[in-house]
C-alpha cells in the first residue's frame, strides 16, 4: 500500500465529516476545515478523475459521501424574476392589500388624498390604474397578467 492510498483515505475521511457538518460535500477550492485545505484537496481529486488516475473504488467511495466529478458542482443558483414577473407580482401584492378595505366598505374608491390606514398612498395608486385602463396601458390589458 502506497503513500497515495493512505491519503486518499485519510482525505475522503476528512471530506466525510466535512459533508456531514455542512451538508455537502463539495467545498469552494479555498476553503479549510479543522486546519485542512479540503477545496484544495477536492480540486486535484477532481483533476485526478479527470486524468484517469482513480480506480473505480475511489471514484465510488467519493461518490458515495456526495462528491461530485462533473460541473456544475453546487446546485445551480435560482434565477431572479424578470421584470415582467416583478411588475406583475407588485400589482398583485397591492391588489391584495386592499382586500380589507373591499371587504369593509364594498368598493374600491379609496379617497386619494388619504388612502388606507395601512396604505395612505392607495387612493394615488387606483387613480393611476384607472387612468392607465382608460389610455389602454393597464396592467390588466397587458399580456403580462394573461400570462398567469
Amino acid at each position: 500500500m502506497g503513500r497515495g492510498r493512505v491519503d486518499f483515505d485519510r482525505g475522503i475521511a476528512r471530506l466525510a465529516s466535512y459533508a456531514r457538518y455542512h451538508g455537502h460535500a463539495n467545498p469552494k477550492a479555498d476553503e479549510i476545515w479543522l486546519e485542512w485545505s479540503a477545496g484544495l484537496w477536492l480540486s486535484s481529486l477532481r483533476v485526478k478523475y479527470r486524468a484517469g488516475k482513480l480506480t473505480e473504488e475511489q471514484v465510488a467511495a467519493a461518490e458515495a459521501i456526495g462528491v461530485r466529478f462533473t460541473p456544475p458542482y453546487r446546485d445551480p443558483k435560482p434565477k431572479p424574476p424578470t421584470r415582467d414577473e416583478r411588475i406583475v407580482s407588485a400589482y398583485l401584492e397591492r391588489l391584495g392589500r386592499l382586500k380589507s378595505f373591499y371587504r369593509r366598505h364594498g368598493h374600491i374608491n379609496v379617497p386619494q388624498l388619504t388612502g388606507t390606514k395601512r396604505w395612505p398612498g392607495a387612493g394615488r395608486w387606483i387613480a393611476r390604474i384607472r387612468s392607465q385602463y382608460r389610455q389602454g396601458r393597464s396592467p390588466s390589458r397587458s399580456s403580462r397578467l394573461q400570462r398567469r
